[in-house]
């Protein structure tokens, strides 16, 4: 494999799961569902091409979920995709109520149609896709040059935190 995936995928793993356990904490936690949702969206740039039915960062954020975390999740994907933009763009959780250590709440819904996330839950659930998604890319080589293509596009690039050097 490309030594520039296996360098983006450590760095993933660093910074995306390494990190976002640590924000799980009182109100850090809210947080670790940003870091989560930021982690989606990169996978799913890493996953799919820029062109035809991914051609929007929405779509291809909708079919990450729906092809690679569980099918209760895949039911939420449009949902996701609004909550991304809610907390990205205005920081509001828009129709999901955030909690952490509260397992048994995670994914219920309330009587006024608001669904419960549970930080750990909803990073568990990161966890087991982003397996999924690596695994499949090692035996692929079309999923490594859509990789590469996203690595090496203006609206893509790598991942990676140290020092920079004068050129």
């Amino acid at each position: 494999m490309d030594a520039r995936i296996v360098t983006t995928r450590h760095w993933f793993q660093r910074i995306y799961l390494g990190g976002i356990p640590q924000m799980i904490r009182d109100e850090t936690a809210f947080l670790s569902f940003i870091c989560t949702l930021s982690a989606i969206e990169a996978l799913a740039g890493y996953r799919y091409q820029e062109t035809g039915d991914t051609a929007r960062p929405g779509s291809r954020f909708q079919r990450f979920v729906s092809d690679y975390f569980a099918q209760e999740y895949s039911e939420l994907a449009s949902d996701l995709w609004n909550f991304r933009n809610g907390m990205i763009h205005g920081f509001c959780p828009r129709r999901f109520a955030l909690t952490h250590y509260q397992s048994h709440r995670h994914l219920q819904t309330s009587s006024d149609s608001t669904t419960f996330l549970n930080a750990e839950d909803f990073y568990a659930a990161l966890v087991q896709a982003s397996g999924a998604f690596f695994q499949e890319l090692e035996g692929s080589t079309e999923l490594q040059e859509n990789f590469l293509a996203r690595l090496n596009s203006s609206q893509g690039g790598g991942i990676a935190v140290g020092p920079v050097e004068a050129t």
